[in-house]
Parts: C-alpha cells; sequence; structure tokens
C-alpha cells in the first residue's frame, strides 16, 4: 500500500519534500488510527449510542474549527442537506463498522473497508471516462495485492 501511495503521490522531486498540508495529513492518519482503535475497544457497547457521541464530537470539533476560522454559516438548506449526507455517508457507515467489528474483529473489517476505494475510483472512470495512466495503473496493481496479501492474511489466522 505504502509503494502505491509513492507511486500515485510523486510529480517529480518537487514532491519529495514535505508541506504543511503533507504533515497535516501524517496528523489526520495517526488521528485516524488512534479513533479507529478506541472505536474497537467500545464496540461492544451500543453502537447506536457510539454513533451518535462520536457525531456530536466531530460536529462539535468541526464547528469549533470553522469559528475559529471564522467561516461564515451557510444557509439553512445547506445545513439540512449535509446534516443528511453526515447521516448517511458517516452515521450509517459508522454504525455499520462497529457493528462489523464487533462480529468480524477490527483487522478483518478494515481489511473489508480497504475495497471502498476500488468503488470510488471504478465509478469515478465511469463517470469521468478518463483512461488512467501508467502510474495509476502501477499503484492499482500494489493496491489489489496489498489488499489480496491483507485478506490472505486473516483467513489464514
Amino acid at each position: 500500500m505504502t509503494a502505491a501511495c509513492i507511486i500515485l503521490s510523486f510529480e517529480g522531486s518537487e514532491s519529495l519534500r514535505f508541506s504543511r498540508g503533507s504533515l497535516l495529513v501524517l496528523l489526520a492518519c495517526v488521528c485516524w488510527g488512534f479513533e479507529n482503535n478506541c472505536t474497537r475497544r467500545i464496540s461492544g457497547s451500543d453502537a447506536l449510542q457510539i454513533v451518535v457521541i462520536k457525531g456530536i464530537g466531530s460536529v462539535l470539533g468541526s464547528l469549533g474549527i470553522a469559528l475559529l476560522l471564522r467561516e461564515p454559516f451557510p444557509p439553512a438548506l445547506c445545513i439540512i442537506a449535509a446534516l443528511l449526507l453526515g447521516f448517511v455517508a458517516y452515521g450509517l457507515s459508522i454504525f455499520c463498522y462497529i457493528r462489523a467489528q464487533r462480529t468480524l474483529g477490527a483487522a478483518k473489517t478494515s481489511t473489508h473497508y480497504a475495497i471502498a476505494p476500488f468503488i470510488g475510483t471504478t465509478l469515478s472512470l465511469i463517470m469521468f471516462r478518463q483512461m488512467p495512466g501508467a502510474a495509476f495503473l502501477t499503484g492499482l496493481a500494489f493496491m489489489l495485492a496489498g489488499t489480496y496479501l491483507a485478506v490472505r492474511d486473516e483467513s489464514a489466522g
């Protein structure tokens, strides 16, 4: 997976330097890993209650950042649309993720969730009708191999 990410993000020697954005992405990944670990530890609790608590935390965090940056409030219709999208894309997703962790375990659940980028990529290729280049196809091969090895490793254990 790491090899695929390097191939897909390499754009010449300029892409080898660290930027503020890359550090923020790295921090987000660390926080995501920490959050997934915490979720696994409490996945035996009521999944709906966990989703509500995590949702409130996400809303408060996002609202805090928006207020800190002095972002204007969007129109009410946009807020309602964002809440509905959040319910489906975040709430239901986390609810299913927690239920899956409870029955499948953290590693196997993460392996199953790893297929999502492939679905999104396939849909974008269909929608935007662009042929991917050599870097994309090479990265795809590495990601498919990594996903296969992760699934194989889980089924062996």
